[in-house]
């Protein structure tokens, strides 16, 4: 007998790139999930699960590879990456300001340096460095690799520098403690800026799903009693006044009322309804008062399903979008490979000095962020869902 296999969706925190989605895709695949999808803009994964499989299994391959699933209640506005770039930015400024300040500062001081830097690289440790790690365990670089080896190339050479030629006028050369603050810091500005125009584009299922969020009145055991929206079960008897949102689809067993269904018809005339008519959820009753049985709850309402058709449409990848992911997916690589060769050339061949060899390497590796490819296409996607939603 073939099992029935049923629709998981979860939230997922810690992605920072579309490589990271393919990197977790391919590892839920290994491990024998069908239908896998994981969307980086949405930051929301979704699999084919059988019906005796629980949302433990894959939660715990998800943490395994060093990102957290978010339960629905945790989910808050204020994010991460937005408490780690405020951090950064406080240490960043004043360690950058030096370079317009005169000689005799004690920004200027490479221990000074060294303590504005320091939370700084340890904030890029725990955000890009784990970042970075994770996505080599799954096989697929993502832009981190870069930030991290860029980031920690800069603040490596700095204590080689202040070690080798500490109190010489030759360690200013050496000295990089802002270029790693900095790099850090700007990259943080754009991930909280990315996770900001994100956050706009899907406000469409925010909003849809703000409408089921609806305290109904249960007719129980000849009580009234006020019970929320997910409680409700099938053929429960709900008792609906003026004024009052239709908590789930149903049918109506007694008295009457107009009823304004534009938000599912877009007709702005209210219709008149009584009894053995049906009514759908969400919609609002503008005159009278009804009592109607539930004949549709949770995912099986019409509401409900609106809801999945437009998550459905931002999950299904456009062939564009697909190219642009595979992109992303060897760029890493290259760009490594690029860099590399961008300091042995520029030493050997062209004979510059290892520190400008050493930013000219470091600059490949910070401006080749493959985001945008992985990022542009889903994003122009969900804008388009979100007001056709």
């Amino acid at each position: 007998m073939k099992t029935q296999k049923k629709r998981l969706r979860l939230q997922i925190e810690g992605m920072s790139c579309a490589n990271c989605a393919a990197g977790i895709k391919r590892q839920l695949e290994k491990e024998g999930l069908q239908n896998v999808n994981i969307n980086f803009a949405t930051r929301e994964a979704s699999c084919d699960i059988e019906e005796n499989e629980s949302l433990q299994k894959v939660s715990n391959i998800i943490k395994k590879l060093g990102y957290n699933v978010l339960e629905e209640k945790k989910r808050n506005n204020f994010t991460k990456v937005e408490k780690y770039f405020y951090i950064t930015l406080i240490f960043t400024i004043p360690l950058f300001s030096h370079m317009f300040i005169g000689k005799g500062s004690i920004l200027h001081e490479p221990l000074t340096q060294l303590i504005l830097c320091l939370p700084v690289y340890i904030i890029g440790l725990l955000y890009f460095g784990r970042s970075a790690w994770n996505s080599l365990k799954t096989g697929i670089p993502n832009m981190d690799v870069l930030i991290f080896i860029g980031s920690s190339a800069a603040f490596i050479y700095s204590i080689y520098g202040w070690i080798i030629f500490g109190g010489t006028t030759e360690m200013d050369n050496y000295l990089f403690f802002e270029t790693t603050a900095t790099i850090i810091t700007l990259v943080l500005l754009g991930n909280v800026l990315e996770h900001k125009s994100v956050k706009k584009t899907t406000t469409a299922i925010a909003d849809l799903s703000a409408i089921q969020e609806v305290i109904a009145k249960r007719k129980k055991n000849g009580k009234i009693e006020e019970i929320s929206f997910e409680d409700i079960a099938l053929n429960d008897i709900l008792i609906i006044n003026t004024g009052d949102k239709i908590p789930t689809d149903g049918l109506i067993i007694s008295g009457s009322c107009l009823i304004d269904e534009s938000m599912i018809t877009g007709e702005s005339f209210s219709i008149n309804k009584s009894e053995n008519q049906q009514v759908i959820g969400g919609t609002i009753v503008i005159e009278g008062s009804i009592t109607i049985k539930a004949t549709k709850v949770g995912s099986n309402t019409i509401l409900s399903q609106i809801i999945e058709l437009v998550k459905n449409a931002q999950n299904n990848k456009p062939d564009i979008q697909k190219i642009g992911d595979k992109v992303s997916a060897i760029f890493v690589p290259f760009v490594l490979m690029i860099s590399i060769l961008t300091f042995f050339i520029g030493h050997f061949y062209f004979d510059i000095s290892i520190q400008n060899s050493l930013l000219r390497a470091i600059a490949v590796l910070v401006i080749s962020c493959p985001c945008a490819m992985g990022l542009a296409t889903p994003t122009a996607v969900m804008v388009g869902i979100g007001r056709a939603a």
